[in-house]
């Protein structure tokens, strides 16, 4: 395990359909980076060969197998974050492995209109191990580990006084989780030619109670 401890939460193992003990560390460190070269990266990266062999290998197939991630480098993002204070990154971590990562910043500013121009948590990254994506795999291992990042985003911005604002741009594989489950609003793809979320206050205590 990497980083001090957070918490510990419940991950809901699909397969046993019984509850399993997580941990939540910050900051991600090197086991976590090691499992992600070691462990994630080799599956998408099989993923996308077969895609290729299939002359499949296009922005619809890489997002209906949740794969518009697997260009990000988290050692280089992990990395960077250590030497910032405006920057954190956690990890959720167990049976001995990385099941989701996420980085944030906390030099972010709210857009949508009711918040506009207060400060927020940013998430630069989020992403859940390609074993517990229904698109990646038929039979997806962990739920929850989503759940816990954002509750951990939500959190860290309510210690910051940000009461609980949260902001992030969103891949298309993405989107509907963030404005359907999550709650966030949708302000519409920006300069970045990606989709924009923000979780307002009232919005995270939705989530939250949840």
């Amino acid at each position: 395990m990497s980083g001090s401890l957070i918490g510990t939460f419940d991950l809901l193992d699909r397969r046993t359909g019984k509850f399993v003990e997580a941990q939540l560390v910050s900051p991600a460190g090197s086991s976590n980076v090691a499992d992600i070269d070691g462990s994630w990266r080799p599956l998408m990266q099989a993923r996308i060969e077969q895609l290729r062999s299939e002359d499949r290998l296009t922005i619809g197939a890489l997002g209906e197998s949740e794969l518009q991630d697997a260009h990000w480098r988290w050692s280089e993002k992990i990395e960077m974050s250590s030497n910032r204070l405006d920057r954190q990154s956690f990890a959720i971590v167990t049976e001995g492995a990385t099941q989701g990562l996420m980085l944030v910043t906390t030099a972010g500013f709210a857009k949508e209109s009711s918040q506009h121009g207060k400060p927020l948590v940013m998430i630069d990254l989020l992403a859940t191990a390609p074993w517990n994506r229904r698109g990646f795999d038929a039979a997806p291992r962990f739920k929850g580990v989503g759940r816990i990042m954002m509750a951990a985003a939500i959190s860290l911005s309510v210690q910051e006084e940000f009461r609980g604002r949260v902001g992030l741009h969103a891949l298309p594989q993405a989107e509907a989780w963030y404005r359907d489950r999550v709650g966030m609003a949708d302000l519409g793809i920006d300069d970045t030619r990606m989709r924009y979320f923000e979780l307002t206050e009232d919005q995270a205590r939705a989530f939250l109670a949840q």
